[in-house]
C-alpha cells in the first residue's frame, strides 16, 4: 500500500499537478501565511494548501496574500522579505471549496528570477564576500563602505537591460539597478546592517536603490549611480549617492508603500546626509 501511495505522488508531479504542502488542513490565516512562506523559500514552482472554508473566507477578505507573505521578515535571515519580494517574477492563485463539506483549498503556481542552484551560488558568495572583507569589528559606516565599494568595482551595468538578480550581480558581474539593490541588500543584512530596497522612479524611468542603517540613523544609498556607464568602459567609484538624506535624492521619487506614515514611521530617515 505504501508502495503505491509513493507511486502515485511521483505520478502527480512528474505531470506538473502540485501535491499539497502537507496532509495537514489549516484552521487559520497565520498557518497558511506560514505554509506559503515556507514553500516560496524552497522555491516551490507549484504547491496546495487545505483548510477550511472559514479560513478561505478570512484570507479573501483581507489583505493580498502574497503582500502579507513578502511582509514576514525573519530577522535571521537575508533570504525573505525584499529579496523574496523581487525574486519572485509571478505566481497565480486557484481556489476551490464545497460550502457543503466546509472544505477549501489553494493551489499557488510561482515564477522565480533564479533557480536553486543559483541561489545556492549567491549564498556561498556572499559568504566568501564578506570573509574576504573582513568587517569583523567594523563601524557601520565602514561596513557599507567596504561593500559599497567592493560591488562598483566587480559589477558593471547590463546594457542590454536583461540581468536584474544577485546572481546576475555578483556571479555574472553584470546587471541592471535591481541586482545592484539585491547584491547590496544580501550583503548589508549579512554583515550585520538593516537595510531596505526601495523602488520607484528615476531619471525618468523604473528604478530601485537601498536605503541603509548607520549608527542607528536611515540613509538613501544608489550603488547603480555611484557606477556610471562610462564612455572609454573604464570602471569608475563615485560616492554622489552614498549615504544621503532625502533633500539630496530628490531625484528619486519612492512607489507609494515607501512613501505612508507608517513606513517613514518605522524607516525614519536622518536630516543630514553622512558626514
Amino acid at each position: 500500500m505504501v508502495k503505491r501511495i509513493l507511486a502515485l505522488v511521483m505520478v502527480i508531479v512528474l505531470l506538473g499537478i502540485p501535491v499539497s504542502a502537507n496532509a495537514q488542513t489549516y484552521t487559520t490565516k497565520s498557518q497558511v501565511y506560514t505554509t506559503v512562506k515556507k514553500n516560496l523559500m524552497a522555491h516551490k514552482s507549484g504547491f496546495k494548501i487545505d483548510m477550511n472554508v472559514k479560513t478561505m473566507n478570512e484570507l479573501r477578505k483581507g489583505k493580498d496574500l502574497m503582500y502579507t507573505v513578502f511582509a514576514m521578515d525573519d530577522k535571521t535571515t537575508s533570504k525573505d522579505f525584499d529579496y523574496l519580494k523581487l525574486n519572485v517574477d509571478s505566481w497565480r492563485e486557484s481556489w476551490k471549496w464545497s460550502n457543503t463539506t466546509g472544505a477549501a483549498s489553494l493551489t499557488i503556481t510561482v515564477q522565480y528570477a533564479t533557480t536553486v542552484e543559483q541561489e545556492k551560488a549567491v549564498d556561498k558568495k556572499v559568504a566568501s564576500i564578506l570573509k574576504s572583507l573582513n568587517l569583523k569589528g567594523k563601524s557601520d559606516y565602514q561596513k557599507v563602505k567596504a561593500i559599497h565599494n567592493y560591488i562598483i568595482n566587480q559589477v558593471s551595468y547590463d546594457k542590454s537591460l536583461k540581468k536584474h538578480t544577485a546572481y546576475n550581480a555578483l556571479i555574472n558581474k553584470s546587471v541592471v539597478c535591481e541586482g545592484y539593490s539585491l547584491a547590496a541588500y544580501r550583503l548589508f543584512l549579512d554583515a550585520g546592517l538593516s537595510s531596505r530596497v526601495i523602488t520607484g522612479k528615476a531619471d525618468g524611468g523604473a528604478h530601485s536603490w537601498n536605503i541603509v542603517k548607520v549608527n542607528g540613523k536611515w540613509y538613501n544609498i544608489d550603488l547603480t549611480w555611484d557606477d556610471p556607464i562610462t564612455s572609454n568602459g573604464k570602471s569608475v567609484l563615485r560616492y554622489d549617492y552614498f549615504l544621503k538624506n532625502n533633500k539630496a535624492f530628490q531625484d528619486h521619487i519612492r512607489d507609494a508603500e515607501f512613501k505612508t506614515d507608517a513606513f517613514n514611521k518605522a524607516y525614519p530617515m536622518a536630516s543630514s546626509s553622512y558626514k
